[in-house]
């Protein structure tokens, strides 16, 4: 954790000291007071974002200066949850989640393409006060709402029974109620979810749906599919005749390839087929300032997902956990030591885990033999004619005129993340809209892979004059 900014027993209003830190960030940090109170310090820019952008009034803030910083601060009552999305909170009660969910509505009224998943959660203002910078990308309402609901397992609204069984405290008439709460719509198709339509939800054109999907696809990563459907999904579904013959639950695998291949949107639809409840492995999971503590929650996330197999386990950014090991220092070692000991274990315990990783060459040579991961597969930026079948399943569902062009765009985005994707065929229904229209137009999508090159060139990091800091 990071050293508090503010020194204990220092005080920060009338009767009110500094105790301890809770939560902390490059920009904010929580401490709990002497009277037991909460008390977010944040610095000035962020404070002035959240106030311009509606979600609280100013004077619910007062300074504070302290060894030349300026902070703006927010004081909670010890009745209030005041914490960060990426805590694992404690299993809440439905009076707790109700009131979580009027927040996640409240908030969504005021911003509506924001992400919330870095948000801080203020619940005496039924607020969730967002960090990051930037719009789109970011985990859907419904994924946040049930993540938060089960205490960290990512597992959508849409998904009811999943949901139900992470959550023995609540009725399934209890989480309707709080799902009802969030604003969040979940619709039916028609008894069915085809894999168009589960595709277009990515893109955020239509409402979730609360059925399983009835076919699993990824359009525009046909191999993929083809292996998840060999490898993993046919097995799952046949497993009396694959156990005959000695093959037992899917071995795990390792999706390596540049960022922005597609490869946490291939897992989040194998997930989203099998039904099955997922757990994360990375910094927010199992993250630990304390030497040794890194191995215990590792070893906890793998006996939850043991708890409630058939599951899935995810290794994100595997190389920060799973890097050779020789000069390693010795906590690092026991960490690589403890994945060795629990995925030999899980296949026998019905859990998937799947590794992804940037960085394939950095992974220690034990974990990539044949026998942990018997699977290695590269996931690669989209080539034209995976573009085309993305556009195609994209706006196939999608009001538009007849005779559209989608040459300029196909070349466009070749060999880009496939979130670029996402963003042209949204950003072309977004200035529908606007524009009070009722069909995409070609010049909406033109306009659409416009705003694409603008943005892609405001992503750039921009040059410094001086000295270069490479990392």
């Amino acid at each position: 954790m990071m050293d508090p900014w503010l020194p204990k027993d220092y005080k920060i209003a009338k009767d009110v000291e500094i105790r301890n830190l809770v939560f902390a960030n490059d920009t904010w940090q929580i401490y709990k007071t002497n009277n037991n109170k909460n008390l977010l310090v944040s610095r000035q820019p962020l404070v002035d974002k959240w106030v311009d952008q509606g979600l609280l009034n100013p004077e619910v803030f007062f300074k504070c200066d302290f060894g030349g910083d300026n902070f703006s601060c927010l004081l909670s009552s010890e009745r209030f949850l005041l914490a960060p999305l990426s805590y694992k909170f404690f299993e809440v009660d439905k009076v707790s989640a109700l009131a979580f969910a009027k927040s996640l509505r409240e908030t969504r009224n005021i911003l509506k393409d924001v992400p919330l998943d870095d948000a801080i959660y203020v619940e005496q203002y039924a607020r969730l006060l967002p960090v990051a910078e930037l719009s789109g990308g970011h985990v859907d309402d419904s994924l946040l709402l049930g993540t938060w609901l089960t205490g960290g397992v990512a597992v959508p609204t849409t998904s009811i029974r999943r949901l139900k069984s992470l959550t023995a405290n609540f009725s399934k008439q209890d989480l309707e109620d709080i799902i009802d709460a969030s604003g969040i719509e979940q619709k039916v198709l028609d008894g069915q979810v085809d894999s168009e339509a589960a595709f277009l939800d990515d893109f955020g054109t239509r409402k979730h749906s609360a059925v399983k999907p009835t076919k699993f696809s990824l359009p525009g990563a046909t191999y993929l599919e083809n292996f998840f459907h060999e490898n993993v999904i046919d097995i799952v579904q046949n497993a009396e005749r694959y156990e005959s013959l000695g093959i037992g639950f899917p071995s795990p695998i390792i999706l390596y390839g540049k960022p922005g291949t597609g490869k946490t949107y291939a897992v989040e639809k194998l997930a989203e087929f099998l039904d099955w409840p997922v757990y994360s492995i990375n910094s927010s999971s199992i993250g630990s300032p304390y030497i040794h503590q890194t191995g215990q929650k590792i070893a906890e996330v793998f006996n939850k997902a043991f708890d409630t197999s058939p599951s899935i386990v995810i290794i994100d950014e595997m190389e920060a956990y799973l890097s050779k090991r020789e000069g390693a220092q010795d906590f690092k070692v026991e960490e690589v030591g403890e994945f060795l000991r629990l995925i030999p274990e899980a296949p026998k315990n019905k859990v998937l885990v799947v590794g992804m990783t940037n960085l394939l060459e950095n992974i220690d040579p034990a974990i990539l033999r044949t026998g942990r991961f018997d699977h290695k597969i590269e996931v690669r930026m989209p080539t034209a004619e995976d573009i085309k079948s993305m556009l195609d399943t994209a706006l196939a569902k999608l009001p538009k005129e007849d005779g559209l062009v989608l040459d300029k765009v196909i070349e466009a985005l070749t060999d880009r993340p496939r979130s670029d994707v996402a963003f042209v065929v949204k950003e072309a229904a977004r200035l529908t809209a606007f524009r009070g229209k009722d069909k995409i137009s070609q010049i909406e999508i033109d306009d659409a892979l416009q705003a694409r090159a603008l943005k892609s060139t405001e992503d750039k990091p921009k040059r410094r004059i001086g000295f270069n800091n490479d990392n």
